[in-house]
């Protein structure tokens, strides 16, 4: 059995895989382990700050992810999560007025909202909804759908709030809105939004819920336990560049070393994602999985890293959670749990999606650096002191040779109807199975990439169960990979 990809799925599938007593070959061309997985620390050994460039949160309802922390021995290194809106001193910046969550009133809202307001069919209750549920979607979203929301609004959702109660769903001391008790008690509001926005509000959310978890110490120390517990070995900087399907398996081409090599394989499972995958030369697919491999759409996202000499924002008594700019920066995260024992301490400067990530993923990344500290200082001046950034780190995922994006979607290219089924995407050909989030229920999270790769193991495991007798994988050792010319 060869797998395709080091990343989460892989991992999963072949530690569970392993178990059934099959025989492992994994195959990673990045030089590292861990895919979208990724925590950047500044600095070797134990201890030393460190920030998530990948995964880096856990909700509480996804009991797969949990369920491999506990097995790996992990369960002690969970903590809080604390989320956007959460923390009341955090800082929103909308249309250039800067505000504390706190502090948010109708009057600071109609500032920013001023057309919104000015609508006298509305009652003050709905148009004070309809601008705090523009914010949160705002602050997490994407432009692309922003834009859907102002849509949705100007159409119709502004009459569909004008029939319900708001009341109910005002917070008292902060007033901000409760979208999680809105969506529950009207789940048919979700309908009433174009077909990306109703699904994106899923993730919304998830992203705002108070039942949040992170590892202490970084999320990888999940990937890290999951190679370690996997007996066959990880190959890595061994780029896949063709996939033929046979009769009796799988031809796989890759390069290693400037070198092009082939190699015969009874199983494959491959985890790479399909915005990778359509790059390579594919032969024996069927149509309707090269059209699920070419059609799947992958989001951008964009992460920005600064090792602050000292977290400055503690002194405004934000101690966790996260602040909003629109100025092209989205969401800024602040650590909730203290990286060490100095005064050092690492900000999640920008965490960007869609065409807000790409924008920032098109600059170099010096450039980049100094856009987002410029931006990010009309909250936090701070930021601009001489020596307050010690070092920076960041990733676009759309330009990651790895991953071609920072998640799959469950939409079309215009957002306009769900193209997908995750079913049809993960579907098999002959020998050559699938796995990853975009093969999943749950894309862009680690539990849709492990679900996915349970699956594939069941699949793998009916297709030609295992017996004392027959053992499904090649006994045949890696090397024997031809060279080809």
């Amino acid at each position: 059995m060869t797998i395709l990809g080091a990343g989460i799925a892989g991992l999963v599938a072949a530690y569970e895989l392993e178990r059934l007593g099959h025989q492992i070959d994994i195959m990673e061309g990045s030089p590292r382990i861990g895919g979208r997985v990724w925590t950047h620390r500044f600095g070797r050994g134990s201890g030393v700050p460190y920030g998530e460039l990948g995964a880096m949160r856990i909700p509480h309802d996804h009991k797969y992810v949990l369920d491999y922390i506990h097995e790996m021995e992990l369960s002690h290194k969970l903590c809080k999560f604390v989320t956007m809106f959460e923390e009341h001193n955090a800082i929103l910046r909308i249309r250039g007025k800067v505000f504390r969550v706190r502090d948010v009133s109708e009057m600071a809202l109609q500032t920013c909202y001023q057309g919104l307001f000015q609508d006298k069919r509305y009652n003050e209750n709905t148009r004070l909804f309809a601008a705090w549920f523009k914010t949160i979607v705002d602050a997490i979203s994407c432009g692309e759908l922003r834009e859907c929301l102002e849509q949705d609004l100007n159409s119709h959702l502004m009459d569909e709030l004008e029939k319900i109660d708001l009341q109910p769903f005002f917070n008292g001391q902060v007033k901000t809105i409760d979208i999680h008790a809105f969506i529950k008690a009207y789940p048919h509001f979700r309908e009433k939004c174009s077909t990306a926005l109703d699904l994106f509000l899923g993730d919304i959310l998830v992203e705002t819920s108070h039942d949040l978890f992170q590892l202490q110490g970084g999320m990888d120390q999940l990937t890290d336990s999951l190679a370690k517990a996997v007996n066959a070995p990880i190959r890595c900087n061994q780029e896949v560049v063709a996939l033929k399907i046979l009769d009796n398996g799988v031809e796989v081409s890759w390069l290693e070393s400037g070198r092009l090599y082939t190699r015969h394989c009874d199983y494959v499972l491959c985890t790479i994602p399909f915005s990778v995958l359509r790059q390579m030369n594919l032969s024996g697919f069927d149509d309707n999985k090269l059209a699920a491999i070419h059609n799947t759409v992958y989001w951008a996202a964009t992460k920005v890293l600064f090792h602050c000499a000292r977290p400055f924002w503690q002194k405004d008594g934000i101690f966790g959670g996260a602040s909003f700019s629109d100025e092209g920066i989205r969401q800024i995260y602040y650590p909730s749990i203290k990286n060490n024992s100095s005064e050092e301490s690492v900000l999640l400067a920008s965490y960007t999606i869609g065409n807000d990530a790409e924008n920032l993923g098109m600059m170099p990344e010096r450039d980049r650096n100094i856009y987002v500290q410029n931006a990010l200082s009309k909250i936090h001046p701070e930021i601009q002191t001489k020596g307050m950034i010690f070092n920076a780190a960041s990733i676009a995922w759309s330009n990651y040779k790895w991953s071609a994006g920072g998640c799959s979607v469950p939409w079309n290219h215009d957002m306009s109807y769900e193209h997908r089924h995750y079913q049809d995407i993960a579907k098999s050909q002959k020998t050559l199975f699938f796995a990853g989030e975009h093969c999943s229920r749950l894309t862009a999270w680690m539990e849709g990439s492990i679900e996915s790769a349970l699956q594939a193991v069941y699949d793998i495991a009916i297709y030609k169960p295992f017996t004392p007798a027959i053992c499904v994988g090649k006994a045949a050792p890696f090397t024997e990979g031809v060279p080809v010319g």
